[in-house]
């Protein structure tokens, strides 16, 4: 799991060979200003969904096999629950259409907002969309990164 300022993401593009792509495309789309949906930068190796929503004081904790995410608020904020997937247990098993499988396990609380992003690797347990203070209004694009 990785969390930095978006100014710094120019340090993380060696780690996959389509962070660049992700991080080109964030310095030079404003997020905040699309249409919510998925939009495919490269099929379905490389895309992102970008959802609006309220916040919320729980959620569910999950994790992925087949992608890597890279989460980025782009309006308002919200924390994002982390674990390792050693340190929990499986409710859901794991779905490979969607590629999600959900846990339960606790959780250390990140702090995202539109200065920020978030990458989450497979073995990295999280839970988006947790309230700050109270639920707020968010707006957010999770970018799907295949692993290769």
């Amino acid at each position: 799991m990785i969390i930095d300022n978006i100014e710094q993401s120019d340090k993380y593009i060696s780690l996959h060979k389509d962070f660049k792509l992700v991080f080109d495309y964030l310095k030079t789309h404003d997020i905040s200003k699309l249409e919510c949906g998925k939009h495919e930068l490269r099929g379905n190796e490389v895309f992102f969904n970008l959802q609006e929503y309220e916040t919320k004081p729980i959620q569910k904790l999950e994790a992925h096999k087949k992608y890597i995410d890279i989460q980025v608020v782009a309006i308002g904020e919200e924390y994002m629950g982390y674990t390792n997937i050693d340190k929990t247990t499986v409710s859901e098993e794991y779905n490979e259409e969607k590629d999600v499988m959900f846990l339960n396990g606790s959780v250390d609380k990140l702090l995202a907002n539109n200065k920020t992003f978030l990458i989450f690797y497979p073995q990295d347990a999280h839970m988006p969309a947790l309230s700050v203070e109270q639920p707020k209004y968010v707006k957010k694009a999770i970018f799907k990164i295949l692993q290769n």
